[in-house]
């Protein structure tokens, strides 16, 4: 009798949005007791870890929320079950795992999903240019995975909020803010260029192609 002990896990990366397919066996473990699944894009997507090959231990960075959750299944839920990891703020689908053809078929049904659903919220609609505003909201995420994006404040978490003609990043200890115009592609190259964000305590300030980035006002 042959037994497939394969198990095919699907991670949307974080950094570039891709979603990766992987497929393991589990005499892969008997190797390694930690296995790392990285994108086309070099980063990331899991790290997975078991001590007995009989319960498994996922690390699973996300592009959601940004955090990294952590999961723990067993051999039978594997088998057994086609899982589907969410993210545990929002709800949405970060992960993928169980036999490979099934996979393909979660996979299917929650693209379809989630193209209707950005249809009927009308989300691109709200942008002046949503291609500008993926691919910059990228490059800040890039920035954020490297610590280079941080308030000057030294306490305060980054929010992100969106708005059709541009990104704002807003310290949440001393309310300084950043104002990333994502217009045009010379905003978007303005910005690419940059290796670091710096948030200034207390400061408003603004990067776009024609200021590069310039101090507005002192709060």
């Amino acid at each position: 009798m042959l037994i497939n002990t394969n198990i095919a896990f699907a991670i949307r990366c974080d950094m570039c949005g891709r979603l990766k397919t992987y497929n393991i066996s589990l005499f892969d473990f008997l190797k390694n007791k930690k296995i790392k699944l990285t994108c086309i894009c070099n980063h990331t997507n899991a790290i997975i870890k078991t001590q007995n090959c009989k319960s498994f231990l996922i690390e699973i960075p996300c592009f959601a929320c940004q955090h990294t959750h952590v999961f723990t299944y067993n051999l039978k839920q594997f088998f057994q079950s086609n899982i589907v990891a969410r993210c545990i703020e929002t709800g949405m689908e970060i992960g993928f795992i169980g036999k490979h053809k099934d996979i393909q078929k979660l996979i299917s049904q929650h693209e379809k999903y989630s193209y209707k659903a950005i249809d009927e919220i009308g989300f691109y609609d709200y942008f002046d240019d949503s291609n500008i505003i993926m691919k910059s909201i990228s490059r800040i995420r890039e920035l954020e995975k490297k610590g280079r994006v941080f308030c000057d404040c030294g306490l305060g978490d980054i929010e992100i909020n969106l708005f059709p003609d541009r990104i704002e990043l807003n310290c949440l200890n001393c309310n300084s803010i950043q104002m990333i115009y994502a217009q045009n592609k010379e905003d978007l190259h303005n910005l690419i260029s940059k290796d670091s964000i710096e948030l200034h305590q207390h400061s408003f300030r603004c990067i776009d192609a024609i200021n590069q980035n310039n101090d507005s006002y002192n709060k």
